[in-house]
């Protein structure tokens, strides 16, 4: 999928994205199940390259 963004609807999906990614960091802290906390990190890092795309 392409998806094309003007600058400032890059700044604010990244914004968006970097806070969801925050969120995401807490909750991996608090996971105590094996399995749940492995999809997490496999959300995080997806997180971090689109965020890195954005950049």
């Amino acid at each position: 999928m392409k998806l094309e963004l003007n600058e400032h609807e890059q700044k604010i999906v990244r914004h968006a994205l970097e806070d969801y990614l925050s969120n995401l960091r807490e909750e991996i802290v608090k996971t105590e199940k094996h399995d749940w906390k492995a999809g997490l990190h496999e959300e995080e890092d997806v997180l971090k390259k689109v965020i890195m795309k954005l950049a």
